[in-house]
């Protein structure tokens, strides 16, 4: 993981608490002081915080800088649905609706592999212990 100040536009120099995040996984996030208030994942998904990312002033400038837009573009694309809004500083970052989305048929096809793997087997042990003949 890796910290980028952003910088003005005027001076050249990093604005204090203005900061770009980059995780190890592709992600990129817009920080606040200590919040977090956009998030690009790897797939190109913008995230914004529902109670931050139109919080101030100075968050909507550097936040549009982030997003290379103005905020009239955000609000269209937040109403469109092309960007998500979820808690991005409570749960660290983690958006229940894209877990679900990307593990549960995984779990469940998991969970249902595990099931008939154990059917299986109980079937072979009665199937070996009555001789080959399947007694129910």
């Amino acid at each position: 993981m890796r910290t980028s100040p952003i910088y003005s536009e005027r001076s050249g120099r990093p604005v204090a608490n203005q900061n770009i995040i980059y995780d190890d996984f592709g992600n990129s996030f817009f920080q606040s002081y200590n919040t977090i208030i956009a998030k690009i994942t790897n797939a190109g998904q913008t995230i914004l915080d529902a109670s931050y990312w139109d919080y101030s002033v100075t968050t909507g400038k550097y936040r549009n800088k982030f997003l290379n837009e103005c905020i009239a573009e955000t609000r269209k694309k937040i109403k469109q649905g092309l960007y998500k809004l979820a808690d991005l500083n409570g749960s660290n970052g983690v958006v229940e609706e894209d877990l679900k989305a990307t593990y549960f048929d995984k779990w469940k096809q998991e969970e249902a592999d595990a099931e008939q793997t154990f059917r299986n087997n109980r079937l072979a042990e009665r199937t070996r212990l009555n001789g080959g003949f399947n007694v129910k």
